[in-house]
């Protein structure tokens, strides 16, 4: 019991005043901050550096044997505990936030340009990490994102969930003085003359469960008449949510369903340089700069 104004108030109606007296704090946390178009001036990414997910699985279940975790206190702490409780509330507030409509308004906005490309690469020590999860070649086969990457020693990585994020982002692989992109067969051949380290990997993210097997299932039959065939296991699919969780991806800068991003990737799973939405110019040719820079220095 809680005496409150010289009244007794039962225990759980108090837990319903706390509740309804937060109701306007929490109002508040579901109101999207309105996007501030910047520009990219230090390295983004993960603190750790990625690691395969079977380690990371093995070292989890060691963890929790360590704890002693039952599925009793896993039940309690779920319902219970504070700490696991807040953070749960949090995420949803951030999702209702910043869901699919909002979005939809910032790209609007924006046309997909949600911040301007850092001037030159980020040095390899000060660089953050790119995270590691599960994904779907062209060719159908499993695979682990830095399975792929470990193919070249500098990585161009362009990442969209839809067709406009998908546009946007060709300009930045168009030939100089020409009408072709390094994305076709023929430019494909002239990029690895140009850039004998380096390697193009593309992957969509899929929203929904229900996209992931529209984009795994119809429209890889229709890539594989405009890849070339020498690309598919460079051409990538995952779930979204699953592989990035929306804390993830706003650690990567990515964070509109409707944009697309390119990163440059050093041999160590490092970010080097980033991109988004239509480039200027200066931005393209600071991506190849960047890839150039990469390149000559991964060789020492």
């Amino acid at each position: 019991m809680v005496v409150l104004a010289n009244k007794l108030i039962p225990f759980t109606q108090k837990r319903g005043v706390a509740l309804f007296g937060n109701l306007g704090q929490s109002v508040g946390k579901i109101i999207p901050k309105d996007h501030v178009y910047f520009q990219v001036k230090k390295p983004i990414g993960f603190k750790e550096r990625p690691r395969h997910l079977a380690d990371t699985e093995k070292e989890r279940k060691q963890q929790l044997t360590v704890n002693k975790v039952s599925i009793p206190k896993k039940i309690w702490n779920f319902y219970f505990d504070g700490i696991t409780r807040k953070t749960r509330v949090r995420k949803i507030q951030k999702e209702m936030a910043y869901g699919g409509m909002y979005d939809f308004h910032v790209y609007n906005k924006t046309k997909g340009r949600l911040f301007a490309a850092p001037p030159s690469y980020f040095r390899r020590e000060k660089s953050l990490f790119f995270p590691n999860f599960a994904v779907k070649t062209l060719s159908d086969d499993n695979s682990e994102l830095i399975d792929v990457l470990s193919n070249a020693k500098v990585t161009i990585l362009r990442v969209f969930s839809t067709q406009t994020g998908s546009h946007m982002t060709e300009d930045y692989f168009r030939i100089p003085n020409a009408e072709d992109t390094y994305l076709s067969e023929s430019g494909m051949e002239q990029f690895h003359q140009s850039y004998p380290d380096a390697q193009i990997v593309q992957m969509i993210l899929s929203e929904t469960w229900a996209k992931y097997l529209m984009h795994t299932q119809l429209s890889a039959r229709k890539l594989k008449k405009t890849i070339p065939e020498s690309q598919y296991d460079n051409f990538l699919f995952a779930m979204r949510e699953d592989a990035l969780e929306r804390d993830s991806r706003e650690k990567l800068l990515m964070t509109n369903l409707y944009a697309g991003y390119v990163y440059v990737i050093d041999d160590s799973f490092k970010i080097r340089w980033i991109g988004s939405g239509w480039p200027e110019k200066n931005e393209v040719e600071s991506l190849w700069k960047s890839v150039r820079g990469v390149s000559k220095e991964v060789k020492f």
